[in-house]
């Protein structure tokens, strides 16, 4: 998505969040300026090229039994796991090969997914600055995503929440297949996201804002989405197929 198309939603976004853009923005220089020697190499990005990606979402049905098998056997999808989840993947042996974090997981299984060889996509706003400056360095082989303006070396696919930014980023390396896991935006707050449990109202607006951007993006992508677990797209709407485990 062009950041042309995308700043309209970050706009209706901003006012419903009441967030700051001056903040959101400072973040995403703080973070180039961490990153700014990386070496960077969107070739990292293009294998994604009409092959099946599998997003793991940090929803409450990953940890059920059922759909970490699933995840397991299909741990030859091109895996990104959205934050907090790459604690439950490296929890059952899956090394994710793209993890879309603004730092709020476990910061711990952060590093290590990192160490183990998980390109980092790292997201700058305004409530993570203190976390960019502290974590960031420990990190290698990482990008930067930001929501608002895009600068050299910080990148803008689209989306807001961690789950949704997934699907963007696959489908801005024009993946054929986006199979979506542990994308349970009308739940309860699952384990993984027990980061923001002490404020449980602003992640469900959070969720519910990713809910509205995930549909948005599946009416329009040429990927095919499947859904695995509970979310429920508008398959009349948006040529969803529901996979349904068994």
């Amino acid at each position: 998505m062009k950041f042309i198309e995308w700043y309209p939603y970050y706009l209706k976004i901003l006012l419903e969040l009441k967030l700051n853009l001056r903040k959101d923005f400072l973040s995403s220089l703080l973070l180039s300026n961490l990153i700014s020697k990386t070496t960077f190499n969107l070739n990292d990005f293009k294998i994604m090229n009409n092959k099946k990606i599998l997003i793991i979402g940090a929803g409450p049905s990953i940890e059920e039994q059922l759909v970490q098998n699933f995840i397991k056997k299909h741990n030859d999808f091109i895996v990104i796991s959205a934050d907090g989840s790459t604690e439950l993947c490296l929890k059952i042996g899956v090394v994710p090969d793209f993890v879309l974090t603004d730092l709020d997981g476990d910061i711990e299984s952060l590093i290590s997914a990192n160490k183990l060889g998980s390109i980092l996509l790292i997201h700058a706003h305004g409530d993570n600055i203190a976390k960019i400056l502290k974590y960031v360095p420990k990190f290698k082989n990482c990008y930067g995503t930001t929501q608002v303006f895009p600068h050299y070396n910080i990148y803008n696919f689209g989306g807001f929440t961690d789950g949704d930014r997934c699907a963007f980023f696959a489908d801005e390396f024009h993946a054929a297949e986006i199979w979506l896991v542990g994308m349970d935006f009308t739940s309860s707050i699952g384990y993984f996201s027990k980061k923001m449990k002490n404020i449980f109202s602003l992640k469900k607006k959070k969720l519910y804002i990713g809910k509205r951007l995930i549909e948005m993006l599946v009416r329009y992508s040429n990927s095919t989405f499947y859904n695995v677990t509970t979310f429920k797209f508008n398959s009349a709407l948006y040529g969803v197929v529901d996979y349904k485990l068994k």
